[in-house]
């Protein structure tokens, strides 16, 4: 036996002992699901707010990327590009929340995933926990785009709905 031979015998060994001492886990409940979801998207937002604000407010301002990026940080400063976060984050605390942590347990729940079920099932599973989840989140999102289209001083949160309403 030539010494490639054996070192390839003892990474295999390795590797079936890897994967036999590997721990199983449950499956989490709605509620960790849920909650799973909506931690992830929490923290994901931190990353993509500053990038949402800028595209509200192009939208609005109809001025370019570049622009808007300077005028923002040279009128308002750096803070200003995480106008809204609070919103933003109620808003995927929700919605994410329900459209990634419920679907699972409803597409289980429904029968969707067992052997042989109709696709058609998965897709009312999606449907209906999207639905719920943007309506839970949607007055969330009208706060937090508000909030982001306010040059200037930040505005109370009891204003902000005022305005909405």
């Amino acid at each position: 036996m030539s010494p490639n031979a054996n070192a390839n015998n003892t990474a295999d060994a390795a590797a079936a002992t890897t994967t036999a001492t590997m721990p199983s886990f449950a499956k989490p409940t709605l509620l960790q699901s849920t909650a799973l979801g909506g931690a992830s998207a929490v923290f994901a937002v931190n990353f993509t707010h500053p990038i949402e604000l800028v595209k509200s407010r192009v939208q609005i301002s109809q001025q370019g990327i570049m622009h808007t990026c300077s005028a923002t940080f040279r009128n308002e400063g750096l803070m200003a590009f995480w106008k809204g976060l609070p919103f933003a984050y109620f808003r995927e605390g929700s919605n994410t929340a329900i459209r990634l942590g419920a679907y699972a347990p409803v597409r289980d729940a429904m029968g969707a995933n067992a052997p042989g079920a109709p696709v058609y099932l998965k897709f009312v599973a999606g449907a209906l926990t999207g639905a719920v989840g943007s309506m839970a989140g949607n007055p969330f999102d009208v706060l937090k785009t508000l909030a982001q289209i306010n040059r200037g001083k930040s505005v109370p949160a009891f204003e902000l709905v005022g305005r909405m309403y």
